[in-house]
């Protein structure tokens, strides 16, 4: 019997590994269904991880080209203390960071591919957070992408269990985009 290669974990992996993040990438990549990303209709959160709900996010690209957020767990509205649902990605970033956070999604519906990265939000008094965000693009209409799938976690924050209000003004620092070998998944079978 051949031993099996040892497959080092792309960067993508890496940064999702051990997270809840690693629950909802398994699960949209589950979902695709043979397309290049899933339907919006294919993630039903009766199917979805229940550790990953209260920490999504789901975004719809209007025809304007602008991202209005149509969905927000609880664990985001209480870390932001305000629901952003209907309301517009570049009137919720500061515009210092939001060149960056629109770039990253809009290539990830462009590019078909998920992303992750990680940063810093202040809350009042400049204490700073770490954060980890994964962009998965969907397709709400059927068509094309047209939409994010995401998930955002706080590890200092789950930590201390509560915290003021959260203000995303810290630089991007990691981003990872997932690799054709990240999209495979590796528990299907031939």
């Amino acid at each position: 019997m051949l031993a099996r290669p040892i497959v080092q974990p792309s960067a993508f992996q890496a940064l999702l590994s051990g997270t809840p993040l690693e629950d909802c990438f398994a699960f949209w990549r589950a979902r695709r269904a043979g397309r290049a990303v899933p339907l919006k209709s294919a993630l039903d959160p009766v199917e979805m991880p229940q550790r990953i709900l209260p920490y999504l996010f789901l975004y719809e690209v209007t025809p304007e080209g602008r991202f209005r957020c149509r969905l927000a767990g609880t664990a985001v509205c209480a870390a932001f203390q305000s629901d952003p649902t209907g309301r517009y990605l570049d009137e919720m970033i500061p515009a210092p960071v939001l060149e960056d956070r629109l770039r990253l999604f809009r290539e990830a519906v462009e590019r078909e591919l998920p992303v992750v990265y990680t940063g810093t939000l202040a809350e009042p008094g400049r204490t700073w957070i770490k954060f980890k965000r994964l962009l998965t693009p969907m397709s709400i209409r059927g068509e094309h992408p047209d939409g994010i799938f995401g998930m955002v976690i706080f590890p200092e924050l789950q930590r201390r269990r509560a915290g003021p209000r959260l203000i995303e003004e810290g630089a991007v620092e990691l981003v990872a985009w997932a690799t054709p070998e990240d999209l495979t998944d590796p528990d299907a079978t031939s």
